[in-house]
């Protein structure tokens, strides 16, 4: 074992982390995450995963981060049996109901949520019922289907692995009980075979969730581990503050495009891109950032939504401030990259727009296949423009069974601000003055709407 640290060295540690915490907060105030940090504990048993989970919780809610613990549903579960698969598919069922219902409901109202035995576990779980012939290949093949499905894995930030040796975890497990009867778990052969199903999991599946990192707690003090993942999680929120966003080079676009052109026939839709802290990409002239955007209207495509960003997270040096605009969506993000194998423009845009659109107007917005050909916008008549080149899709909707939530903090909402109104094609053409510059073109290339001087023509 590693030897304890005496209190000046705790005392050092802990300023360490508060201070980074603090950083972290001021941060934070200046920019609203999307979404809460996801992370999952799992591992052996008596591994020090609740020893960890209690003290991460209690250090981020004591230094003002707005902490979720979905507490382990296992020892909970009505089903006795924990060799029968129903066991797991239980508990790994409640998990996910939990999580789902913090991420739908209220996502900005955590800035941490912490998953103790969730996803990942259960199918640890399942490989080990499976190469203990209690559970057949056809069953566990759709189990594992359903728990590597591509919300979860996105959803799951980074995935903790504790593991322990099992004289470890025994003397751990019978140092405060009255009995030295074995369980059918807490029992040498189980533990040393579910340490070997842990590392051959982990590998198996390290390229399928965006990050999984292994502890072995045997020889090393639970306080040393504390500080780790205490320091190490701190450091993914201000990551995840100061998003990296999708960018590709101004050299690789031919000088000669228009300032509308389609995905395809100027053969970006295979363009690979590269991803950069914001702040270092919005800065950078050379830099084009693709903006993957929805217009939203109805089949007749003679109504269509219509939205004002928030004054509050909008500079005044944007073009989008205070003006009318036919579209949601944004930055592609880094993120997006691990949910597909493609990493292309094209994919990559409609990945991006559905997170978008879920979180702007939360409505699950799938883009069809056939649409592979989008129109782009790119103009260049300033500094700004010329960095930010839009992906145009279209969503026809029946506006009378369509459920509109706007994200406050993006969007202007209530007053005369028209914000998140269907609007008539009439109406929005008598507002001109008000609509920004991308707005004005969607009209005219994909409503066949013309300014011509005082003159409108459709």
């Amino acid at each position: 074992m590693s030897k304890q640290r005496n209190e000046s060295e705790v005392n050092k540690i802990i300023s360490e982390l508060e201070k980074l915490a603090g950083r972290v907060l001021k941060l934070k105030k200046e920019s609203i995450p999307r979404r809460p940090i996801v992370i999952e504990f799992c591992g052996s048993p008596k591994s020090g995963k609740s020893s960890c989970i209690n003290s991460l919780s209690l250090f981020l809610r004591r230094n003002n981060f707005k902490t979720k613990v979905l507490t382990e549903r296992a020892s909970v579960c009505p089903i006795e049996d924990k060799y029968d698969p129903s066991f797991n598919i239980w508990t790994a069922c409640s998990a996910i109901s939990e999580l789902v219902e913090v991420l739908s409901n209220d996502p900005k109202k955590y800035d941490v949520v912490i998953l103790d035995r969730g996803i990942f576990d259960a199918l640890c779980w399942f490989n080990w019922l499976k190469d203990n012939q209690s559970l057949d290949d056809s069953n566990f093949g759709s189990l594992e289907t359903f728990l590597t499905m591509n919300k979860w894995r996105t959803t799951i930030d980074l995935i903790y692995v504790f593991t322990a040796e099992p004289e470890i975890s025994l003397i751990r497990e019978y140092a405060s009980l009255l009995t030295r009867k074995l369980g059918t778990i807490m029992c040498d052969d189980a533990l040393r075979s579910y340490n070997v199903c842990l590392e051959n999991t982990t590998k198996k599946y390290e390229d399928s969730f965006q990050k999984i990192e292994v502890y072995d707690t045997s020889n090393v003090t639970l306080n040393d581990v504390n500080y780790a993942v205490t320091k190490n999680i701190l450091e993914i929120i201000q990551n995840n503050i100061t998003e990296k966003i999708g960018y590709f080079l101004r050299d690789e676009l031919s000088t000669k495009l228009s300032e509308t052109f389609y995905l395809d026939n100027e053969n970006l839709s295979n363009i690979n891109l590269r991803y950069g802290l914001r702040h270092n990409v919005e800065s950078n002239s050379d830099f084009v950032q693709p903006i993957p955007i929805l217009i939203v209207t109805d089949k007749t495509r003679s109504k269509v939504l219509v939205v004002k960003k928030n004054k509050k997270t909008t500079s005044k040096e944007s073009p989008e401030s205070g003006k009318l605009l036919l579209y949601l969506g944004g930055h592609t993000r880094e993120e997006d990259s691990f949910i597909e194998d493609d990493n292309s423009l094209l994919t990559l845009s409609k990945l991006s727009l559905r997170r978008e659109i879920k979180e702007e107007i939360g409505i699950n917005y799938i883009p069809p296949e056939s649409e592979n050909n989008p129109l782009c916008i790119w103009m260049r008549d300033n500094d700004r423009s010329t960095k930010h080149m839009a992906i145009c899709y279209i969503m026809e909707v029946n506006f009378s069974r369509t459920k509109i939530k706007l994200d406050k903090n993006e969007f202007m909402t209530g007053g005369n601000s028209k914000s998140g109104v269907i609007l008539d094609l009439t109406d929005i053409i008598n507002r001109e003055k008000e609509l920004e510059s991308w707005s004005k073109l969607i009209l005219r290339e994909i409503f066949d709407v013309s300014f011509e001087r005082d003159k409108i023509l459709i």
